[in-house]
């Protein structure tokens, strides 16, 4: 357990890494990450009921796609996988959210999902042919929202079943 709690925060900074600076490329790096995440998860059946989430999670970065708010130079499969290891983390390092008030994860979904899109864009991962301030103002909007409804459907998706 105690290899758990350090492999599974830094598997997904790795991860994080791997998929914004390699893209489709390094693709191979996060999903080795992933299923060594699978084998030593202590909650591989929990895990596996996020999976809407991430569904959700990607839906919405691909409508920024189409709508032209982000930009690719090819499709980003990286993206997906990004968003597997991001809600696994609900139920595991980033499970202390569940305990925040409401306007903390407002707050905490505004500033820390445009910070991540920003240090994306910056590393050229995603392109944003529109001014970085409203770019930036669009995606803290969501974010305001989606951190909010991940954190509950996390506990939601967890919970089904039992009980």
């Amino acid at each position: 357990m105690q290899l758990w709690r350090w492999f599974q925060p830094i598997s997904f900074q790795i991860i994080w890494l791997a998929c914004v600076l390699g893209g489709n490329q390094w693709l191979f790096i996060a999903a080795i990450l992933l299923l060594i995440h699978f084998v030593l998860t202590p909650s591989l059946s929990s895990d596996l009921k996020t999976i809407p989430l991430v569904i959700l999670g990607y839906a919405i970065d691909m409508l920024f796609t189409q709508v032209g708010l982000f930009v690719f130079n090819a499709w980003p499969l990286w993206l997906l996988v990004l968003w597997v290891a991001f809600v696994l983390n609900f139920g595991h390092s980033l499970s202390f959210l569940r305990h925040l008030k409401f306007l903390w994860l407002v707050t905490i979904g505004a500033v820390g999902g445009s910070y991540a899109y920003w240090i994306s864009w910056q590393l050229g991962a995603v392109a944003w042919p529109f001014d970085p301030l409203l770019t930036t103002s669009i995606i803290a909007a969501t974010w305001a929202l989606l951190l909010p409804l991940l954190v509950k459907g996390d506990l939601f998706f967890r919970r089904l079943g039992h009980g």
